[in-house]
């Protein structure tokens, strides 16, 4: 959702309190913008005559009104009546709005616990990991005895989202309590990679030399960062490099810095995904 959209309607003098979300709105868009980002926390009370009064009478969308009351008359899902919402507005991309849809459709009847996990889950799928981390700490907070199997579904994730905002320290305290739990092999192998990404060479040569039990899941990890760097070697990214080669020949140092960077940016997603998915 990062293109340029225009508005829809007016600004509400008067907001609308989705008591879901706990929030005001003053806009259609702010309607579309949450309920992309919390579709766990979305249910049947979003479909509310309340809130389409609002759209046709702060928001002036009375032609998106005319096509909501019919919805709501007839009991349609929430997929549906949210789904009309954002296609009217035009909020997100056809990928974007399949997955706020699919994520509806998969929320009918769970839990408020298991809610709130996909909620979590929804979060970190869609790369906003510093929300799918808090989601996860509150999560393991409100957790009773009897849903401690759900702890290492989380602590494996919390490990993942925190890779991805490159705090492998963190990430690979995650890990071990996800691993020390379920003994997973995969886990093992992510585990690994966390603490790798962290250390230099000599310090991991060193981790490993007092984790032989994990030298499977090491060799494992190896053989996946090799197949990282063989498909680096043919890459657009290494022609690239190559052909930058002459901005610093040619003395052009500034230039040359700043597209390495860009380079190494979409390198280092690329590698963290092959190397802990």
């Amino acid at each position: 959702m990062t293109n340029v959209r225009l508005c829809v309607g007016e600004y509400a003098h008067t907001p609308y309190y989705l008591n879901n979300i706990c929030i005001n709105v003053f806009s259609i868009e702010e309607v579309c913008y949450l309920l992309a980002l919390n579709p766990f926390m979305i249910d049947a009370t979003i479909m509310d005559e309340k809130l389409i009064d609002w759209i046709e009478n702060e928001c002036k969308i009375k032609e998106l009104a005319d096509a909501l009351r019919p919805l709501l008359k007839r009991g349609s899902s929430v997929s549906e009546f949210v789904g009309t919402i954002l296609s009217y507005v035009n909020y997100c991309d056809k990928e974007e709005e399949e997955l706020v849809y699919e994520t509806l459709r998969s929320a009918s009847g769970l839990s408020d616990m298991a809610r709130k996990k996909r909620q979590a889950d929804f979060l970190l799928k869609s790369g906003r990991y510093e929300g799918a981390i808090s989601e996860y700490e509150a999560l393991l907070s409100s957790l009773e005895e009897t849903q401690s199997d759900l702890k290492p579904k989380i602590y494996r994730n919390m490990g993942y989202a925190y890779a991805r905002l490159f705090m492998f320290d963190v990430s690979s305290k995650y890990y071990k309590r996800a691993f020390d739990m379920t003994k997973d092999p995969e886990i093992a192998v992510q585990y690994l990679a966390a603490v790798r990404l962290n250390l230099s060479d000599e310090k991991y040569i060193n981790f490993m030399s007092e984790h032989t039990f994990m030298h499977e899941a090491s060799m494992e990890l190896e053989k996946k960062l090799n197949d990282v760097m063989g498909s680096f070697e043919g890459s657009q990214e290494n022609i690239m490099l190559n052909a930058l080669k002459i901005y610093k020949d040619e003395g052009n140092v500034a230039s040359y810095y700043d597209e390495i960077d860009k380079v190494i940016a979409g390198l280092k997603e690329d590698y963290l995904k092959q190397a802990l998915d």
